[in-house]
C-alpha cells in the first residue's frame, strides 16, 4: 500500500510539472504571437502610393495621405515620381487622421523636386530604399550625382549627400520672416488752412498691414483718421479719412533694425458738420471769400498724391517692432507686431 502512495505521489508530481511547462509553453507562444502582431502594425509593405496634401513655404514639411495605413511616427521613407526616379528622403515627424508630416532630410533631384505639387501622387519607399539606386551603382554613376545609402548610418553621413546646390533651393533671402506686420501709430497731420492764412495741425491716428509678397518687398495699406476742431468755423468740425498704398523694400541695418523706403499712392475724403464751400454770410463779398477758401483748403487734403519715404523698423523682442514713418505725407511713430 505504501509502495503504491509512493508511485502516485511521483507520477502526480510529474503530471503537475508536465502541466506546468505545456501551459508555460502555451503563454509563451501567446506572447510571441502578440509581439508579432503589434510589430507587424503599419504594414511591411515597402512600396505603396500616397497623395501630397500640403506643402510648406520653405518646402522642408510635406503633409501626404496615409491611406495604407502603413505609415507611422518615426518611420523613413523616399518619396518618387510616378514612373520618375526618387525626389527626397524624410522622416515621418506625426501621424494623426489619416495624414502625415514628413520633414525633409534631403533631396535627391532638383528637377523632380520641381515636378512635385500639392495633390499629386507619388510613390513611397518605406525603409531602405538602397534598391531605387541600385542600377545606377553598378554602373558606377553614385559619384555622377545620385546617392545610395547603405545603412541607417548614411542618413546622418555628410557625405552621402548630393552635391548639388540644395543651399540654393532653401536659401531665404528675407530680412524679416513673417509675412505680416500690422502697426497702430499716431501723427500730425499737418495742413494749409486758407481760411486763417495758417498752417493748421491735428492729431491723426493709424492703422497699417504691411504683407510680404516676395523676399523683402512689402505692400503696405494705411487709413488714418484726423478730427478737426472750429473748422469751417467755430462750432464745426471737420473729419479727415486718409487712404494710403505703400510698396516697400527692407533693408538690414544694425541693432536688430530694419530699413524699408516707400513709393506709393495718399488720397483722403473730407467731411464737415456745416458743409464747406457755402456762403453763409447772406451773400456778402468777405462771406463769399470765405467760402472760396474754406473750398481751397477741402480740394487740397482731396488731392491724390504720389508719396515717397522710410519707415524704420527697430525690434523690441521677438514679434514686436517700434516704427518710424518719415515721408513726404507723414511723420508718425507706433508699434507693430508680425505674424
Amino acid at each position: 500500500m505504501k509502495s503504491f502512495y509512493l508511485t502516485f505521489s511521483k507520477n502526480r508530481s510529474i503530471l503537475f510539472i508536465f502541466l506546468f511547462l505545456f501551459s508555460s509553453l502555451l503563454h509563451a507562444q501567446d506572447l510571441l504571437e502578440e509581439i508579432d502582431s503589434s510589430i507587424s502594425l503599419g504594414g511591411t509593405e515597402a512600396k505603396f502610393s500616397e497623395t501630397i496634401r500640403i506643402i510648406s513655404r520653405s518646402g522642408k514639411i510635406f503633409i501626404i495621405s496615409n491611406s495604407n495605413q502603413l505609415l507611422s511616427k518615426g518611420d523613413f521613407l523616399t518619396m518618387s515620381l510616378k514612373d520618375g526616379g526618387p525626389v527626397a528622403r524624410a522622416v515621418v515627424a506625426k501621424a494623426h487622421d489619416g495624414q502625415v508630416g514628413i520633414k525633409v532630410l534631403k533631396v535627391y533631384s532638383l528637377k523632380r523636386w520641381a515636378q512635385t505639387k500639392k495633390n499629386n501622387v507619388i510613390d513611397i519607399t518605406k525603409g531602405d530604399d538602397s534598391a531605387l539606386f541600385q542600377k545606377k551603382a553598378d554602373k558606377n554613376q553614385v559619384a555622377s550625382g545620385e546617392a545610395s545609402i547603405d545603412s541607417e548610418e548614411d542618413l546622418f553621413n555628410e557625405k552621402a549627400i548630393l552635391r548639388e546646390d540644395i543651399s540654393d533651393f532653401y536659401q531665404d533671402n528675407r530680412h524679416i520672416k513673417p509675412d505680416n506686420i500690422v502697426t497702430a501709430a499716431y501723427s500730425q497731420l499737418r495742413f494749409e488752412d486758407h481760411t486763417r492764412g495758417q498752417t493748421t495741425a491735428g492729431n491723426q491716428f493709424y492703422l497699417t498691414w504691411a504683407y510680404q509678397f516676395s523676399d523683402n518687398f512689402w505692400v503696405e495699406g494705411l487709413y488714418g483718421r484726423t478730427a478737426i476742431n472750429s473748422f469751417p468755423d467755430d462750432g464745426s468740425q471737420m473729419i479727415i479719412n486718409n487712404l494710403t498704398a505703400r510698396v516697400k523694400y527692407a533693408f538690414k541695418a544694425p541693432l536688430y533694425s530694419y530699413v524699408l523706403p516707400y513709393i506709393g499712392v495718399k488720397t483722403a475724403s473730407v467731411s464737415t458738420v456745416n458743409g464747406t464751400g457755402e456762403d453763409r454770410s447772406g451773400g456778402t463779398i468777405p462771406g463769399q471769400l470765405a467760402a472760396d477758401q474754406e473750398k481751397k483748403t477741402v480740394t487740397e487734403l482731396s488731392q491724390t498724391k504720389i508719396i515717397m519715404g522710410v519707415t524704420l523698423l527697430r525690434r523690441l523682442v521677438p514679434g514686436w517692432f517700434l516704427k518710424v514713418d518719415l515721408g513726404t505725407n507723414i511723420i508718425g511713430m507706433g508699434f507693430g507686431i508680425e505674424f
